[in-house]
C-alpha cells in the first residue's frame, strides 16, 4: 500500500485474484485481474464494482469504496460470498 497505488491479492480455488488501484490525473485507475489477466477496469472514484468470471465460469467481483481524497476499502466476492476485505489509501 502507498499513497499512489494499492495492490491486493487473494487465492480463490487455486487462482490468484488481484485488485489494483493507481492514482491518476483525475480519477484512480482500478483493475480486476485473474491469474495476471485483466478482466475488468475502471477510472473512477466513489463506490463502484469490478466484475468478471473465474476460469471455471463462476462469478467474481470487487466492490471498491474510495473517497475522493482518502481511504479505500475493497471487498472481494466469489459466487456471491464475501472472500476478503482490504483497506488502503489511493487518492
Amino acid at each position: 500500500m502507498s499513497l499512489t497505488s494499492d495492490d491486493y491479492s487473494v487465492h480463490i480455488d487455486g487462482h490468484t485474484v488481484e485488485v489494483t488501484g493507481k492514482t491518476g490525473p483525475v480519477h484512480a485507475r482500478w483493475a480486476l485481474l485473474v491469474d495476471g489477466r485483466e478482466i475488468d477496469s475502471a477510472k473512477a472514484a466513489g463506490d463502484f464494482t469490478l466484475k468478471g468470471t473465474m476460469p471455471d465460469g463462476s462469478a467474481v467481483r470487487a466492490e471498491v469504496h474510495q473517497s475522493l481524497m482518502g481511504p479505500t476499502e475493497v471487498v472481494v466476492h466469489h459466487r456471491d460470498q464475501e472472500v476478503t476485505r482490504f483497506h488502503g489509501f489511493v487518492a
